[in-house]
């Protein structure tokens, strides 16, 4: 009987296709955009025209449409490290490991709770 591949992750991954700024400085400070490929607590994946070379530190600003402000954007940002890299088909994917800072997520949940 065949034994399952060796699952690496730690955290559930979610299949999510949203946009994307990160960041990062490799003497130079460079900002691009893609959209994630998946996403968990503890990272995610990113696909763009370009990537920050592995072991950089990275800045990733993920958009999310806001239910309750009509055309405006909510923020989730994460600082962490890229951990992986491939080129797909012309573009670039990559991964990065870090904690979400989620407090404007909380704050405008709570504030919508709060008008309810």
């Amino acid at each position: 009987m065949l034994k399952p591949p060796l699952q690496r992750r730690t955290a559930v991954r979610y299949k999510l296709r949203l946009p994307v700024i990160f960041h990062w400085n490799d003497g130079t400070e460079h900002t691009s955009g893609g959209f994630t490929s998946d996403v968990s607590l503890e990272g995610a994946l990113i696909l763009s025209k370009e990537s920050p070379p592995v072991g950089s530190k990275v800045r990733v600003e993920i958009l999310l449409p806001s239910p309750e402000m009509g055309n405006e954007e909510l923020c989730i940002g994460c600082s962490g490290k890229v951990i992986h890299s491939s080129v797909r088909a012309g573009y670039s994917a990559f991964g990065f490991h870090g904690v979400f800072q989620d407090d404007q997520l909380t704050r405008h949940v709570l504030d919508i709770e709060s008008r309810r």
